[in-house]
């Protein structure tokens, strides 16, 4: 008699299937919540990537339409700084504070446009820059023999939120970015007066 009942127990509970889709849902969550997580740090990395480029490209272009920087060194510096400054905003709304930028302008030979040298440059936030008078490569074609060009080098550190849950995701990434302008007129003075005359 209890064999017959505990078959028939048995029967009954394979039967039931109560409880089936919690079970099931329990299994898929944690896949389900890392797809999530995925795709919402993606989508940040994405768009924070975009923001990072376009305020490169900004410094580049406002820096490139002027004929000089300032009266002085000092007023160039200054100058330049607020520049900085709108380029700042193009990260809105993400953390400005981790954009790293060196603005230089680069000269090449009258006789050689292989060979170049740096006539001024402009660090912000600590990113290094090359130093005035040093020999610099630019990629071929970018300039003709005399020529000038405004190099922008640029990094920014990404911060994710979720990072370090989502497998194959790092909690940081580091993008680096380099582009060149040509300038409006000839050169990009840094001082008035310099008048595209190469100090090196």
């Amino acid at each position: 008699m209890r064999t017959k009942l505990h078959r028939a127990s048995l029967r009954s509970l394979r039967a039931d299937t109560h409880g089936g889709a919690a079970i099931e849902f329990g299994l898929l969550a944690p896949l389900l919540m890392l797809m999530l997580l995925g795709t919402i740090e993606f989508g940040r990395a994405i768009a924070n990537n975009r923001h990072f480029v376009a305020a490169v490209t900004t410094a580049g272009d406002l820096v490139s339409r002027e004929e000089y920087l300032g009266t002085s060194a000092s007023e160039a510096e200054s100058n330049l700084g607020g520049i900085m400054l709108s380029t700042k905003h193009m990260l809105t709304p993400y953390d400005a504070s981790k954009l790293k930028l060196a603005v230089f302008s680069v000269k090449a030979s009258d006789s050689d446009a292989k060979k170049a040298k740096v006539e001024w440059s402009y660090s912000y936030n600590g990113m290094e820059a090359p130093a005035q008078c040093s020999d610099y490569t630019l990629p071929d074609d970018i300039v003709s023999a005399g020529g000038s060009v405004i190099v922008v080098d640029a990094a920014y550190t990404f911060t994710s939120l979720f990072g370090s849950y989502v497998p194959g995701m790092s909690p940081s990434m580091q993008w680096t970015e380099k582009s060149y302008y040509s300038p409006r007129n000839s050169c990009v003075d840094l001082v008035e007066g310099d008048n595209c005359i190469s100090k090196c």
